[in-house]
């Protein structure tokens, strides 16, 4: 039995020097997961400063349960496996207060697990692709876009 349900959307983008994919994300991809999610460093800009490492269990159970109703990618660039996104419908009660329940709210998860590719504008491209998808093919209401005040990359993206 599968624990990330996987889909069958695949996106294609980029520029003339990064070609991105975003496929879907599925148990295969569970190593590079485990991996990102174990590095103080990445995990930084993504959770803060409060979560240094999440263990193995932790990281199915998360990816496993996230899966289940919402879009999971991992990003291919120029054929290297960087990192990982999330099109998922909105989860935060205090973000959801703010909509009528006939709106169709939406937030992009993203994280460039590789850090060699950090800095380079690829997160950009990507959750662009998204934004694009989201509205065009989803015909997503709102993407509710948020970061927090220490991630200055998330806020140039």
């Amino acid at each position: 039995m599968s624990i990330i349900k996987s889909h069958d959307t695949i996106l294609y983008g980029g520029n003339d020097e990064y070609k991105i994919i975003l496929r879907p994300l599925s148990d295969e991809h569970l190593p590079y997961l485990y991996k990102w999610n174990s590095d103080p460093e990445v995990l930084y800009w993504v959770e803060g400063e409060d979560v240094e490492s999440y263990p193995p269990e932790v990281i199915r159970q998360i990816y496993g349960e996230i899966s289940q109703n919402n879009l999971c990618f991992i990003v291919e660039v120029n054929g290297k496996i960087i990192g990982e996104c999330w099109l998922q419908k909105m989860n935060l009660p205090n973000i959801k207060e703010m909509y009528a329940d006939s709106i169709d709210v939406r937030r992009i998860d993203m994280s460039i697990g590789e850090k060699s590719y950090w800095g380079k504008g690829i997160g950009t491209l990507f959750v662009g692709m998204l934004v694009k998808y989201a509205f065009e093919c989803e015909h997503v209401d709102v993407l509710h876009c948020f970061c927090e005040d220490y991630n200055i990359r998330s806020r140039r993206v």
